[in-house]
C-alpha cells in the first residue's frame, strides 16, 4: 500500500507491506521492519523494531489519527499520494484571477502580515503559521491585491485552511 503522511511539517511518502503481524515500511527510501502485537486495553500496540520494544497508542478523534509514542502525542495525516500531487499542482499554478494562500500544515496563526487592500508582490510573506515550535512564513506565489483574510492571529488552523485570498 502506498500512502502520503504528514506529521507536523514533516512529509513522507510511505510504502507499507503487511505480512501477518510483520510490517515492512519504506519511508522516503528508509527501510523499517517491525513486528506488531496488540496489547490489552484498546488501540495500543507493541512494536519490535531492531530488537527494541516500543509501545504505541493509536486513536482516531474527529476524523484525525493521533499516535502516542514515548509519551508524546502526535497528529498524523495519512492520505493517498494523489492528494499530495494535486496539492502541489494547485499551489504551483495560481490562476490569472488571483491565488489563495493556504496553510500547508495544522498550526497556530501567529501573524497576518497584510490587510485587505494591500498590494502584495510575488514571494512576499502574507502570514506566519507555527507548528511544533517552528514558525513557517507563507508567501504569495504570484502576488496581487489582498481581497480577503480568512483567519485572525492566534487562531488554530488545519492543514489546507484558507488564510489569505489575493486578486490579480
Amino acid at each position: 500500500m502506498k500512502f502520503w503522511s504528514q506529521l507536523g511539517e514533516r512529509e513522507l511518502d510511505l510504502q507499507v507491506r503487511v505480512t501477518g503481524t510483520h510490517l515492512d515500511v519504506d519511508a522516503d527510501g528508509r527501510a523499517l521492519a517491525a513486528d506488531v502485537a496488540p496489547l490489552p486495553g484498546g488501540e495500543v500496540y507493541s512494536l519490535l523494531i531492531d530488537g527494541r520494544v516500543h509501545e504505541v497508542a493509536v486513536e482516531e478523534e474527529g476524523g484525525a489519527i493521533f499516535v502516542t509514542l514515548h509519551g508524546q502525542r502526535h497528529r498524523v495525516l495519512v492520505k493517498h499520494p494523489l492528494e499530495k500531487t494535486l496539492r502541489e499542482v494547485r499551489h504551483a499554478a495560481p490562476t490569472a484571477s488571483g491565488e489563495t494562500i493556504e496553510s500547508p500544515i495544522p498550526g497556530l496563526v501567529v501573524a497576518i502580515k497584510v490587510k485587505v487592500g494591500d498590494t502584495v508582490a510575488a514571494g512576499q510573506a502574507v502570514a506566519v503559521v507555527e507548528a511544533m515550535k517552528m514558525q513557517n512564513e507563507l508567501a504569495a506565489t504570484v502576488g496581487g491585491v489582498v481581497e480577503t483574510i480568512f483567519v485572525s492571529e492566534r487562531q488554530t488552523v488545519e492543514s489546507g485552511a484558507k488564510l489569505v485570498r489575493l486578486k490579480a
